[in-house]
């Protein structure tokens, strides 16, 4: 646990329940907010996160603690945050789903993420960033509001949701960001101006190396029976078309310098089980890779 979110963890209190600590601190408004919203504002320097409860597990590698945090706590906003802190040194990885809504093998496989056990270091674990997106099955909810175009580089977040994911993530402080996403058509199909098969990524040399070798595992034992446009490739971010555009894969590689990949996997031809499948498999090389998490998926 860093300095910063002991910080956070002692300036709210806690209260014990039933051998479950629960932490809860008190949310203004913010400028930009819902009506009913009581996250505070950015400038601030205030948690976004409303309320946590924290459990511990014992699994073969030792205690694992694993936390939620509520994020936009009371508004129609309001998700979890899952943090899962091995007990042993490590990096902290977070790794994000739904920030749209009609992508839900991004979703799904955060979702089951969120229960996996891990090594070392921390995994952290927002599955459902625009919760209300998810419901409705919409990219952009509430309609125009698309909550992946409100995280500008070198500027705050734009609107109250964006504002508190990025405090939350600020108050976690990865060292690896993931962000999980699927795509209509695929990067590489000439004629076609979709990304699916293709993962952005920053130019750190250990998101090169990690990405590389999770994109090979796909190709390899997973990405079978398809014609070869469907192999999986990855990109620098930076040097593509989005390179400035307001994404939280931008945010972090250029406004905190972290290591960065949002995974677009293609929704042709593919059904949703088997994006998911495709996609936690992504996450657990990745994570191996780091020595986070030893790989525990198989073909």
């Amino acid at each position: 646990m860093n300095g910063s979110r002991r910080t956070f963890l002692s300036t709210v209190g806690s209260v014990s329940v039933g051998g479950t600590v629960l932490l809860s601190g008190c949310a203004g408004s913010d400028s930009d907010g819902d009506a009913n919203g009581r996250t505070t504002d950015v400038s601030s320097g205030a948690e976004s996160a409303d309320s946590t409860a924290t459990t511990e597990t014992t699994t073969a590698t030792g205690k694992q603690t694993v936390s939620t945090a509520t994020i936009r706590d009371g508004t129609e906003q309001e998700t979890t945050i899952y943090e899962i802190r091995s007990g042993s040194p490590g990096p902290t990885a977070f790794v994000g789903g739904g920030m749209h809504g009609n992508e839900e093998s991004g979703y799904w496989a955060a979702d089951a993420i969120r229960k996996w056990d891990i090594d070392a270091g921390t995994l952290v674990v927002l599955p459902k960033a625009n919760v209300r997106g998810v419901r409705h099955e919409r990219r952009e909810w509430p309609p125009g509001m698309d909550l992946n175009r409100k995280f500008p580089i070198g500027e705050p977040p734009t609107n109250a949701l964006a504002k508190a994911v990025w405090r939350a993530i600020e108050e976690y402080d990865p060292d690896l960001f993931i962000d999980l996403h699927s795509s209509k058509g695929i990067l590489r199909r000439e004629g076609d101006e979709g990304v699916g098969q293709n993962v952005f990524r920053s130019k750190h040399d250990e998101i090169v190396t990690s990405v590389d070798a999770a994109v090979e595992r796909l190709n390899d034992e997973y990405v079978t029976g398809y014609e070869p446009v469907y192999d999986f490739v990855h990109t620098p971010v930076s040097e593509t078309k989005y390179d400035t555009t307001p994404m939280l894969v931008n945010k972090m590689r250029a406004d905190r310098d972290v290591p960065s990949c949002l995974f677009e996997v293609t929704q042709d031809d593919v059904k949703p089980e088997k994006r998911a499948r495709w996609t936690r498999t992504f996450v657990d090389s990745v994570l191996d890779s780091w020595g986070i998490r030893s790989s525990r998926l198989n073909g």
